[in-house]
């Protein structure tokens, strides 16, 4: 048998390119696809969206393939050198994930092996999930609501749903008069969804910080009145003194609510400091802003301090994927969020089906994340979008400034 050398062996290691794809969903939402290709010939898929921010993640993808076509890179080490700052933006520390993403799906591709044994193995053999339906309801009514969420719980038997029901709410921006009737609607929209769920199904409401501690307090008890499990981020917590964030979270607590955010941390300090002041029920990192590395350690973190881990999931199926095979590994993990009935593009990209039961994704043995996107589905991302909203202050739903 012809002996292969360590560096030849290595070699198959090496990237020796990078592209990037874009689906366009709505006037919020592009989906941002990466793809690593090796030296073996094998590729792997990462997911680096961040809405509004198109542009500077092509100039990136960009810069990095000129670099790589100069000299490919040896390992993820190597790869991610180069495009890390002292003071880093978030479509670079976005666009840093994903080459961690793509690096390890390829490696699990190269070892026939799916990306939760590259993490540790897995700690349990299915995952349950909640759908997050929000940015999927055209009609922000609460009928549109509710015909969104039966709809919803029909097609894939989640155990639980997700909303942003407070449209057009800041506290610091909105007149006094006009609080109390969006919160008022928002409320009648959380009523009509809670009819439609059944006796083991729950509801989250995430509040995407349109309060203060003030206006938040009341709006708990009529939360919990209401039934549903968790207030998701109903104020700037890092704006929030230890003292007033624990306040928050007793408030939440005697309604019979859990409070939960954390989805904007970056670093493992940031997450030291969340649990120090002892203001969440469950955090949520966001696998696009720390990376799969310090996700990791984030989860341990949390499940140290009896805090339990979930985590923010809300784009496309390449991001899914990836936070399937970190929820499987994690020594703890509560439920995992799914961004479900946004637009038919999902399955259109991801093509192979997500194998679930009793609202839990089973455990998959396909290497790598589990699938290879179709580029048929995709456009190359060459630059930003020209149609696209130049802001989304005001619009309904889910995202910046929602």
């Amino acid at each position: 048998m012809e002996e292969v050398s360590f560096l030849e062996t290595h070699r198959r290691f090496e990237v020796t390119a990078v592209e990037a794809y874009q689906a366009p969903i709505s006037a919020k939402t592009t989906w941002i696809l990466l793809r690593l290709s090796f030296a073996s010939g094998v590729s792997g898929w990462g997911e680096a969206t961040l809405f509004g921010c198109e542009a500077d993640l092509a100039t990136l993808v960009a810069r990095l393939q000129a670099s790589l076509k100069v000299e490919p890179a040896r390992d993820l080490a190597d790869l991610v050198n180069r495009i890390l700052q002292a003071d880093m933006s978030g479509a670079r520390g976005v666009f840093a994930s994903s080459l961690e993403q793509a690096w390890l799906d390829g490696l699990g591709r190269l070892a026939s092996a799916p990306v939760h044994c590259l993490l540790g193995g897995a700690e349990r053999d299915h995952v349950p999930f909640y759908a997050n339906i929000n940015r999927g309801i055209a009609d922000r009514s609460p009928t549109g609501f509710a015909e969104r969420a039966e709809r919803i719980l029909k097609e894939t038997g989640a155990q639980a749903l997700k909303i942003a029901p407070f449209d057009g709410l800041r506290w610091d921006r909105t007149p006094l008069k006009e609080q109390s009737r969006l919160i008022d609607s928002g409320l009648q929209r959380v009523a009509a969804v809670k009819a439609k769920l059944g006796g083991g199904q729950r509801l989250m409401v995430d509040c995407h910080a349109r309060f203060s501690p003030f206006l938040a307090g009341p709006l708990f008890g009529e939360l919990g009145a209401l039934g549903v499990y968790w207030v998701e981020e109903p104020c700037a917590m890092m704006h929030l003194s230890a003292r007033e964030q624990r306040s928050l979270r007793h408030t939440a607590n005697a309604a019979g609510l859990m409070l939960a955010g954390a989805e904007t941390v970056t670093r493992l300090e940031e997450m030291q400091d969340v649990l120090s002041c002892e203001g969440h029920d469950v955090v949520l990192p966001d696998l696009r802003m720390t990376g799969i590395s310090a996700g990791m350690a984030m989860l341990r973190l949390a499940a140290s301090k009896q805090v339990f881990a979930s985590l923010h999931n809300p784009v496309g199926p390449v991001l899914d994927a990836v936070s399937t095979q970190v929820a499987l590994a994690a020594p703890s993990f509560l439920i995992l969020e799914r961004q479900i009935g946004e637009t038919p593009k999902f399955d259109e990209i991801r093509k192979t089906t997500v194998s679930c039961v009793d609202g839990a994704i089973e455990l998959q043995s396909a290497p790598g994340l589990g699938f290879v996107p179709e580029i048929a589905a995709l456009e190359d991302l060459n630059a930003a979008r020209s149609d696209g909203a130049l802001s989304f202050s005001g619009m309904a739903g889910a995202g910046p400034d929602a």
